[in-house]
């Protein structure tokens, strides 16, 4: 298969290398390496009305080049024989057992290999768990088939779960080592290789996931990237769309692209017309709107949003109420009214009819009809009470009398839904009926609990206005200044006049306060008392260290003068001893 970005036609083997995107499968994070055929064409599912014959033929040409599904952990090799190599008239096994012997992969190893046709595309895909037979199938040259040579190539497809994307504008003298080295590194961690489509500025690269970024860098440049679209395959050798040239099986037969003759000479002149868009144009050409296929990310990402919309919206389910519930309830007892006399019509058509043949003599026709007629029920034995009664006018006024035997008699009820619902509602059976549906009684339950939660929440707003209103006189009685009174007894405290003001609780809690406070300042007095104690001993210990020095100082001046030996031993005494002290 071939590959096309904006209208350049170009073979596989022109950007592949011969190793297709070997590197990429390599450069995947995981131990093993997850790939799957890329190139195979996905169908356009889609309804049949209103397409055009340009649409009707791109949809058959995908479907027919659809492949069947292979195992995604094994790698993918595409093998595209040449020479006019017909894989469908010479046969896939033939094909396969050229393409192994070419190969030289042991029976051994063959056992999870697959080789798979597409007939449409004339190749060969290859599936294969193993590194070494992917090798293998990649090094191939030539084939030998009846005794006849055909040059093939061989190239890996990329792995499963990637996407590629193109980037343009690359200079020419860029190696493919360079744009491997410029793309494939920690400034692209989703890059995994990179490809050159022959001697152009374009460059296809493999990312891993389903989404390509909008931004590529190409060294220290930030490069513009688009998602890479895939061609219809159309063959300029014998103009038909499904296959590429290299691969054409009849090469000699040539069709024209614009008009469609067959085996047009070099003078030939048409008035071109596109198969797929209808253009005035050759078939597949760059002005082709309808060239490229939809990319399978693009697919999956509108399938993913279609479930995602029809997950956010479900269809409503309608709950069944009391109205339903009659119309169900009516509709079963129209069906058992319509049925009872559905039997009972038939036993009198039968009666009747036997009463008849009886008077014609025919008795043993009458039991076996009675037989008959009691075996198979209401379906089987309604046309014969019509056919019976078809031969007398009174037998048939009868049957029709006492049978519903007709599909107009069961599409026209007496009466409608809606006049039965509106008799229920009026009737007061009708209203005890309702009543006494669980909706009804739900509620009925609703709404006592609703008027009990009333009934509770003004019982609780009575409750805390009369506790704030407590609260605050409490507060009130705090805040307010205790009556004067001997500071030596602040303990003996009279509440004997304030009995209309205040209850015993609140007395005690006034008391408890006042007899808080005044030990909160009696501790506090101790506490200053203590800290001007300790203070006072610090000043009295300060004021003695200068008499101590000016004693020491006129007993060095006393031994100085006397000549005493050991002054210096006095100094160095004298000193530590006033160093403690400070």
């Amino acid at each position: 298969m071939a590959y096309q970005v904006h209208g350049e036609d170009i073979s596989e083997e022109d950007f592949s290398q011969e190793q297709g995107w070997q590197s990429a499968g390599a450069r995947r994070a995981g131990a093993k390496t997850r790939t799957a055929d890329s190139n195979e064409p996905s169908p356009q599912p889609g309804s049949r009305r209103g397409k055009l014959g340009g649409a009707a033929l791109k949809s058959k040409v995908l479907r027919a080049g659809k492949m069947p599904p292979l195992p995604r952990d094994d790698i993918k090799i595409v093998i595209r024989p040449r020479g006019g190599l017909y894989i469908s008239k010479i046969g896939a096994a033939a094909v396969a057992d050229a393409i192994l012997a070419a190969a030289g992969i042991s029976q051994e190893d063959l056992c999870h290999d697959t080789l798979c046709p597409n007939l449409q595309q004339n190749i060969m895909v290859a599936s294969t768990p193993k590194r070494e037979n992917a090798s293998r199938y990649v090094r191939m040259k030539q084939i030998l088939i009846s005794g006849k040579v055909h040059e093939l190539s061989a190239y890996e497809t990329a792995p499963h779960s990637t996407c590629k994307g193109v980037i343009r504008n690359i200079p020419l003298q860029d190696d493919p080592d360079v744009i491997d080295a410029k793309i494939v590194n920690t400034n692209n961690p989703l890059a995994l290789a990179a490809k050159r489509i022959a001697q152009t500025g374009t460059v296809i690269v493999a990312f891993d996931g389903y989404r390509v970024p909008n931004f590529v860098r190409y060294g220290p440049v930030l490069m513009q990237c688009s998602l890479y679209r895939k061609q219809i395959d159309v063959c300029y050798a014998c103009g038909r769309l499904g296959h590429r040239a290299d691969v054409c099986p009849t090469p000699g037969d040539m069709t024209c692209r614009g008009c469609g003759v067959a085996s047009p000479d070099e003078q030939h002149v048409c008035t071109p017309k596109c198969k797929l868009c209808g253009g005035q144009h050759l078939t597949a050409s760059k002005d082709c709107a309808r060239r490229f296929k939809i990319p399978y990310i693009v697919r999956r990402r509108r399938s993913e949003r279609s479930k995602m919309a029809g997950a956010a919206s479900p269809s409503p389910q309608r709950q069944p109420d009391t109205a339903d519930e009659f119309q169900a309830s009516s509709s079963t007892a129209d069906a058992q009214r319509r049925g009872r006399p559905r039997y009972r019509g038939r036993s009198g058509g039968h009666s009747g009819s036997r009463g008849r043949g009886a008077s014609r003599g025919c008795s043993g026709s009458r039991s076996r009809s009675t037989e008959r007629a009691h075996s198979r029920g209401g379906s089987a034995s309604q046309p014969r009470s019509s056919s019976t009664a078809r031969h007398n006018s009174s037998g048939r006024t009868r049957s029709r009398s006492h049978t519903p035997t007709t599909p107009k008699s069961k599409k026209k009820p007496t009466l409608s839904w809606a006049d039965k619902a509106r008799e229920a509602r009026e009737s007061p059976r009708g209203d005890d009926s309702s009543r006494g549906s669980p909706h009804a009684k739900e509620l009925d339950e609703l709404r006592r609990a609703n008027e009990q939660l009333k009934k509770e929440n003004a019982q609780f707003k009575q409750e805390m206005s009369r506790l704030a209103a407590e609260m605050a006189e409490i507060r009130r009685l705090a805040s307010s200044p205790p009556s004067a009174q001997p500071a030596s007894a602040p303990v003996a405290m009279d509440t004997s006049q304030a009995p209309h003001r205040s209850s015993a609780p609140k007395r005690r809690a006034v008391e408890n306060t006042q007899k808080e406070e005044t030990g909160n300042l009696l501790s506090e007095l101790k506490d200053a008392f203590v800290n001007m104690q300790a203070t006072l001993a610090k000043i009295q210990e300060a004021m003695a260290h200068p008499n101590m020095g000016l004693g020491a100082l006129s007993e060095r001046i006393r031994k100085l003068e006397e000549g005493d030996p050991y002054p210096k031993l006095f100094y160095i005494v004298f000193r530590w001893d006033a160093a403690k002290n400070i």
